[in-house]
């Protein structure tokens, strides 16, 4: 099949989720033969280490256009607000982009995947027949910002971004012949706005590398390491850590004298500061490998408390036979685990810390959790089946479109 695909995130090198989940959708589809023509945005951030070789060898052509994101930070003017389009679509339009991707449909692909709502503008609207899924659609963010706002400007604010978000997107997603979410829960949430007809709504959740993360790349695990292995320029990633460095590792201390943290990831020196001199606390910064940071691990630890979607942490962890602590928000859209056998829940800090010196203490129970939590990531989580359930959306080429 010929498929025309765009990820605004630069896929390679795969360091964060969303150029994760490309990457190796990308890869995968390649492998199934598929040919592909990626046309991707390239943020400045990742410029200097992008690794155009590794996508050309996938692709059969890569274009490549400059993509900044959308400042949640800055203020917008009168224009904005009377505007029906969300800021986050405004501020991210690119023409030479948009002229790349309908030059891509004159090219007539047997089918287009677009990555994320915000490669939903970029879409003509009518792709001459051309079936169109819409990967990755996450709506649920908006309301749960609004849901959770305190103050009154705060409400006032977050409750028109959300009515504003909704109406656009209501909209916008019954133009696509199928969408794809990363969970139940936020398949929910698309389905609230999109209703229970068409376009279907698909849950195909995140996956991990099985073959990765085979081996283990140090024969013994730190005596009372912890690793939370995530970037902490990702707000919810801040808060974690910041929760467990502050009310749980010291529970943790009490029992466990040598228990510390290593958080992977890039972190900038303002978020840092509030951790300097802590000597339970390591911080790798950026690694291009992490395999033997988190072979190291005798424990991940996942003690989120906001945020969505299926935590690519937990997978790498399941992946690397790493036992895995989390918030049942931090496990939220992993089906098919068990609290107890594929990790162990705790919303608390002194039940976190509980469930964390237990797993600590106890090997033999350390290895039975692990070995269970890589069999279900074998089974559920590996992006060959994952990603031939986006392409099975996909009508064959030739075949009637209608039943889409």
């Amino acid at each position: 099949m010929n498929l025309l695909v765009l990820s605004p995130w630069f896929p390679c090198p795969p360091d964060n989720g969303s150029r994760l989940r490309a990457f190796h959708l990308i890869r995968e589809w390649a492998n199934a033969g598929h040919a592909i023509r990626l046309v991707t945005g390239l943020q400045e951030d990742i410029a200097s280490r992008a690794d155009y070789g590794a996508l050309r060898q996938l692709c059969e052509s890569v274009a490549v256009f400059p993509w900044r994101w959308h400042d949640g930070g800055s203020r917008g003017d009168i224009r904005d607000l009377l505007s029906h389009v969300p800021r986050s679509i405004s501020e991210t339009d690119n023409s030479a982009l948009r002229d790349a991707m309908i030059k891509g449909f004159l090219q007539k692909p047997d089918a287009c995947i677009a990555m994320e709502l915000a490669s939903a503008p970029f879409i003509p609207k009518r792709p001459n027949g051309i079936p169109v899924v819409l990967e990755q659609v996450e709506v649920s963010g908006v309301a749960r910002a609004a849901q959770e706002a305190q103050g009154a400007r705060a409400i006032i604010r977050t409750g028109l971004t959300r009515a504003k978000h909704d109406n656009y997107w209501r909209r916008e997603l019954k133009r696509f012949d199928a969408l794809t979410s990363v969970s139940a829960e936020e398949a929910t949430a698309v389905r609230s706005l999109v209703g229970s007809e068409r376009p279907p709504v698909i849950v195909v959740p995140n996956g991990v590398d099985i073959a990765y993360y085979s081996h283990k790349h140090v024969p013994t695990p730190v005596a009372g390491r912890a690793i939370y292995n995530g970037s902490l320029t990702y707000g919810p990633n801040r808060e974690a850590v910041a929760w467990f460095v502050q009310e749980i590792l010291p529970l943790i201390a009490k029992e466990i004298s040598d228990a510390h943290l290593v958080v992977t990831g890039a972190i900038p020196q303002s978020v840092g500061e509030p951790f300097a001199g802590n000597p339970r606390v390591i911080f790798t910064d950026y690694v291009s490998d992490i395999r033997p940071i988190l072979a190291s691990a005798v424990i991940c630890t996942v003690p989120l408390k906001t945020g969505g979607g299926t935590r690519l942490k937990i997978l790498e962890a399941w992946a690397a036979r790493v036992p895995v602590v989390s918030t049942r928000v931090g496990a939220s859209g992993l089906a098919g685990s068990e609290d107890g056998r594929h990790l162990l829940l705790a919303d608390t800090p002194k039940d976190f810390a509980s469930a964390c010196t237990r797993l600590l203490g106890q090997p033999d129970r350390r290895q039975q959790i692990a070995a269970r939590a890589r069999q279900l990531a074998e089974e559920r989580y590996n992006w060959r089946d994952l990603a031939g359930q986006i392409t099975d959306l996909l009508p064959s080429p030739g075949a009637n479109n209608d039943g889409l």
